[in-house]
């Protein structure tokens, strides 16, 4: 091992630095601790911070922010807005519910009842995501931590002091001030990220912030779902009307009303980029928020409208309805219209009645949702879980920037045409005028479905089959009034929580074949 390790040093330090380059970040933090060599030739390969109401995460947001070095290399903070909760409330009125006998302690176990049974759907769905999939080394190491699963008593005992530790850091707001210190310490940041998603599935989070980095080998814990989420993860909780909602429930979003506060408070900051990504979970901003005036509304407004503001990633909690009250009220197109310089626009909601409910759902109304005559400079447009009538969304893209270059459309919904996607995109290639422009100037197009098997975070992609058929010779890659999957052949399988989860929309013989399942 030591004269590997002499050859490798023996390397230019220009060839080392390349080599690490392609190294996981977690690795290259344990290269940079074994000697003093490897630490100053392996670079820094982080671009961001974690924050969130844990102190271990603020300690090292801190350090970062306090070295000569690495705190100028920062370009976006990404806070953990999922918080560990004693007591699984359910948010259906102004005062929440939770059921009694399931915080009873389970004798065998030495934890409470929902604790339990939560650890047990954690094993579940670990299995159910994995389904027939042959074993990938990411399967195996997260079987390993399953077979090494501590006991449930330590466990809770575990999750008690993350608890208990999470009201400290609330009490002292110590994350606030930690955020209001990164904003003046790092002067390269760009970007603020807050999601729900950072825990991911057990022993697969999405990020591996210093917090989730120090859990114990095998701990088993209830994935905290930041924001109002329902429990059942493919059920959609509906939002309270943000003016009659208390100040506990707001505080499901505590992480987002910080970063609303302070970056529209405090001049003196280089925030071009906001991001509320729910990493498609069923959850997002409360969309009433713009069904009247309120604090976090004009907050919004303020950071948006700033100059040199460029980038917007919005996830809305809408529920399941077709009552669009968030947008109805012009608010919202009223906010969307002061961001005069934006370049990249992402909405989502969580609407997923599924498509041909015509009687009883209506489309978004894009004209209150898309002023997309007032951004000259957008070049990416992502809409997901849209339901659309295609007629208005043609109009809204016939009247987009000739600078738009891409077009991303995520598992959408056709309430009031029978031919979905396939219509879509005949419309697109024949009331467009995007096939006539000269090659560099045609929008990519990609669309998204979510599959037989719904998953969040998981989808199938289309986009080089899209491109074929718009501006090519290509076949439709949709068919008939289908929404949830393409033509067999067509299409390539996604997971945002599973980087290895790829695989194209074949039949299960074909995938046998690849050797992708058993």
């Amino acid at each position: 091992m030591t004269v590997q390790i002499s050859s490798f040093l023996s390397l230019p330090p220009e060839i080392i630095s390349i080599i690490v380059s392609f190294l996981p970040n977690k690795v290259v933090k344990s290269l940079r601790l074994t000697c003093k060599s490897l630490s100053e030739t392996s670079p820094f390969a982080s671009s961001r911070v974690f924050l969130s109401a844990n102190s271990l995460n603020i300690q090292v947001f801190r350090a970062v922010a306090d070295h000569p070095k690495f705190r100028h290399e920062i370009k976006e903070i990404i806070w953990d807005d999922a918080r560990f909760t004693l007591v699984p409330l359910e948010w259906e009125d102004v005062r929440p519910s939770f059921d009694r006998e399931r915080l009873q302690l389970s004798p065998d176990e030495g934890c409470p009842i929902w604790f339990k049974e939560e650890c047990g759907e954690n094993r579940s769905k670990m299995k159910q995501r994995k389904d027939r999939d042959v074993d990938r080394p990411d399967h195996v190491a997260r079987q390993h931590q399953m077979n090494s699963q501590m006991p449930l008593k330590a466990c809770w005992e575990y999750y008690r002091q993350l608890y208990d530790d999470q009201i400290s850091v609330i009490r002292s707001e110590n994350d606030k001030k930690a955020f209001l210190y990164g904003l003046d310490r790092f002067p390269q940041l760009k970007k603020v990220t807050v999601t729900p998603a950072a825990h991911g599935w057990l022993f697969a989070p999405l990020y591996e912030t210093p917090m989730i980095r120090a859990f114990p080998y095998g701990f088993n814990y209830p994935i905290p779902r930041g924001w109002h989420y329902d429990p059942e993860d493919l059920q959609v909780a509906s939002p309270l009307p943000w003016s009659e909602a208390p100040e506990e429930y707001k505080e499901l979003w505590r992480g987002a009303r910080i970063v609303l506060r302070i970056l529209s408070q405090t001049e003196k900051h280089n925030i071009s980029e906001l991001s509320f990504n729910s990493k498609q979970l069923h959850t997002g901003l409360n969309f009433l928020i713009f069904e009247q005036p309120c604090e976090e509304y004009n907050q919004f407004a303020a950071i948006i409208k700033r100059p040199g503001f460029r980038r917007l990633h919005l996830s809305l909690l809408t529920g399941t309805n077709s009552y669009w009250e968030g947008f109805e009220s012009g608010l919202f197109r009223q906010a969307l219209i002061l961001a005069k310089e934006l370049t990249h626009l992402h909405l989502s909601t969580t609407f997923n009645n599924g498509s041909h409910s015509r009687l009883r759902d209506q489309p978004i109304p894009l004209k209150e949702v898309l002023p997309i005559t007032e951004w000259p400079s957008l070049s990416h447009l992502t809409l997901s879980r849209f339901p659309v009538d295609t007629s208005q969304l043609i109009e809204r893209l016939n009247l987009a920037p000739s600078s738009l270059s891409s077009l991303r459309l995520n598992l959408i919904e056709f309430p009031n045409d029978e031919r979905c996607i396939t219509g879509l995109l005949e419309r697109m290639r024949d009331d467009l005028n995007w096939a006539k422009r000269d090659q560099p100037l045609k929008p990519t197009v990609t669309i998204t479905m979510p599959g037989q098997r719904e998953w969040p975070g998981r989808f199938i992609q289309l986009s080089d089959e899209v491109t074929s058929f718009l501006y090519g010779s290509g076949e439709n890659p949709a068919y008939g009034s289908a929404t949830r999957v393409p033509k067999w052949g067509y299409g390539t399988y996604h997971d945002l929580f599973d980087i290895g989860y790829t695989r194209p929309h074949v039949g299960p013989q074909d995938l046998k074949k690849l050797g992708i399942i058993c």
